[in-house]
């Protein structure tokens, strides 16, 4: 809890008697955080390159969490365990990840069928929410390994969206949504 409320900044007394609770406070952080990745998303420019857009986004949030990082290493198992209420896939926080894919959505719209967009920026939500808990425990100066990770996999990853536009990729998402349909998870 200490953790918590240094990473809000309030003493620990303070941060008991604003939040009735430890997650109440968490989420409180993911809405403060949220608001942080919204404000790079409006950061692109009609000239930005959709890597550069993702650039921006990904990188952005890595070091928007900075701070935390020690937080959140803290509570990472709880993070990806969709049975919690903290975690990134529980319904307690599905609007904030609703408006994360959201700011992804709007980078890359344009860039790959609107038909399309829904799976392929959960798709970058997932990869984001991954690079995340590598870099909640990267050691290396600034943390340049998982930046390092970061452009390797937006350069990959930007290559191969076109592709979802073609009768193959068109193929793939149909199959992917329909699994997941099957599986009764749906798209943010």
């Amino acid at each position: 809890m200490r953790d918590i409320a240094k990473a809000a900044g309030l003493s620990l007394g303070a941060a008991y008697y604003y939040f009735p609770s430890k997650d109440a406070l968490v989420f409180a952080y993911y809405e403060d955080n949220q608001r942080d990745m919204e404000e790079l998303g409006a950061r692109a420019r009609p000239e930005d390159t959709l890597r550069e857009k993702l650039g921006v986004i990904f990188h952005g949030k890595l070091e928007g969490i900075r701070p935390q990082r020690k937080m959140l290493a803290a509570i990472v198992a709880r993070l990806a365990d969709p049975g919690d209420p903290l975690s990134a896939f529980s319904q307690h926080s599905r609007d904030v990840r609703a408006r994360s894919v959201a700011v992804i959505e709007r980078a890359i719209a344009g860039s790959v069928p609107a038909e399309v967009a829904p799976l392929a920026a959960n798709a970058l939500w997932l990869l984001m929410m991954s690079l995340m808990l590598v870099y909640v425990n990267d050691d290396s100066p600034g943390e340049k390994r998982t930046h390092g990770l970061v452009d390797d996999a937006l350069d990959m990853i930007v290559a191969m969206l076109p592709l979802l536009g073609t009768p193959p990729g068109r193929a793939i998402v149909e199959r992917v949504t329909g699994a997941l349909a099957r599986a009764d998870i749906t798209l943010t």
